[in-house]
């Protein structure tokens, strides 16, 4: 069991440089660990940052988990800021990008079917990707509160990787008229992944415990998509008024 002694998250303090440059050499470290050691450091670090948060993670607990003594996590990472680089580069350039951005990017393509069963094959594609790892969805949501930079540079690889390809996914299905012409493709878009994501951090973060049929709460989130919530009594009501 992971002991998280400290805070969790305290924003405006962020310490831990994250830019595109820095973490693109750090994952070059990553992929070449100078030792089995060192690597068995990095692996354990991703659980306990996902548990812990950078703040509630002491290297106590770091070198307890990795199995050495703090006197050995020092020999490989001077301070806990560079263990976390190192995670986060893994994570972002060895998960995310290649595996998450790479299999939403071409599902976000393949549009042979009608808009529902789509965007439905797309939301359970995601949850069973994550449900086999979902420490690294914890580790991901920690880092992007955590620090402005990484938040920058998630959100411009998913503008370069996946936003214009499901916005041009999106006016496919409006020609197909399954979707409103009358509405901004792009607000669609980002409403989607809105509902997505928030779905994801709710199954896997804020309410691991619930009992909820996965399958069964995707098909009902996209009607709601689809549809809405409100009744056709409800609406009368509201343009009357």
């Amino acid at each position: 069991m992971t002991r998280c002694p400290g805070s969790t998250i305290r924003f405006g303090e962020n310490p831990v440089k994250l830019k595109q440059s820095i973490m693109q050499a750090e994952f070059l470290r990553y992929q070449n660990p100078k030792s089995e050691k060192e690597a068995q450091i990095v692996s354990a670090a991703e659980r306990v940052f996902a548990e812990c948060g950078f703040d509630g993670a002491t290297t106590a607990e770091l070198a307890r988990q990795a199995k050495v003594t703090e006197r050995t996590l020092f020999k490989y990472f001077p301070g806990k800021a560079d263990l976390y680089r190192r995670v986060l580069a893994g994570l972002l350039y060895s998960a995310i990008v290649p595996g998450h951005m790479r299999d939403l990017k071409e599902r976000l393509v393949e549009r042979g079917s009608r808009f529902r069963e789509w965007y439905t094959a797309i939301l359970m594609a995601r949850y069973q990707a994550i449900a086999a790892e979902p420490f690294r969805l914890k580790l991901l949501w920690g880092a992007l509160l955590y620090s402005p930079d990484f938040a920058e540079l998630f959100g411009k690889l998913w503008r370069e990787n996946l936003y214009d390809t499901a916005v041009a996914a999106m006016r496919h299905f409006q020609g197909m008229k399954q979707v409103r012409s009358d509405i901004d493709a792009e607000a669609m878009v980002r409403a989607a992944f809105s509902l997505g994501a928030g779905f994801l951090l709710t199954r896997f973060v804020f309410a691991q415990g619930m009992p909820r049929h996965a399958e069964s709460e995707i098909r009902e989130l996209v009607e709601i998509y689809a549809k809405g919530v409100e009744t056709g009594e409800s609406a009368a009501t509201r343009e009357n008024n």
